[in-house]
């Protein structure tokens, strides 16, 4: 069963559309989901950790060192993935119900964490890792493309639009991401 699991979600990710429908389908979606959210966040947290390994060492005590801290980090990895797979999929549904969509947010909710896997490649970038390296900006750039990609086909499968239907709603979706975060993160 893990193994099926783990395949689809790969399907899903290298874009393959019935893997969508496949995975809503699953009896066990809403446990793959959390697993999946949970993986993410842990992403998230390992990520920080290594961008505060420094700060992280700079505890006296092994203790904090090596667990207290680095625990409190992952917590907090965890939550990120939380509440950006809630906001993510309130956009997806937002954006595919003002063009007929149909489908509950639910059902939205379910498949997005998906979408979240690669944005792990853009982690890199906002927890400052490579101070300002070409690398990490092209990373980010391809991290935030295939989410875009994976989240048109989220929409496509939950709400059944055509692909151009589904391209507009997740573009929607995005532009709305993208003018939140120009409005919160200040320019450099």
């Amino acid at each position: 069963m893990v193994k099926g699991v783990a395949k689809l979600v790969g399907k899903m990710i290298s874009l393959d559309d019935p893997s969508y429908r496949s995975f809503l389908e699953l009896p066990k979606t809403e446990t793959v989901s959390r697993l999946l959210l949970l993986i993410v966040g842990m992403g998230y947290g390992a990520i920080s950790i290594a961008s505060q390994a420094t700060y992280i060492s700079s505890f006296d005590s092994a203790l904090l060192q090596n667990v207290v801290v680095p625990m409190i980090f992952i917590i907090f990895g965890i939550l990120t993935a939380f509440i950006t797979k809630v906001g993510m999929a309130a956009l997806l549904w937002a954006g595919s119900k003002a063009l007929g969509g149909t489908a509950k947010y639910r059902a939205i909710s379910l498949v997005t964490p998906v979408a979240l896997l690669p944005g792990l490649l853009g982690a890199p970038y906002l927890v400052g890792v490579g101070n300002g390296a070409w690398w990490v900006s092209f990373v980010l750039i391809i991290g935030v493309v295939w989410m875009y990609l994976v989240s048109v086909k989220i929409i496509q499968a939950v709400q059944g639009f055509t692909a151009k239907k589904a391209y507009l709603s997740a573009m929607m979706a995005f532009l709305f991401l993208a003018s939140i975060y120009y409005l919160i993160i200040p320019a450099s």
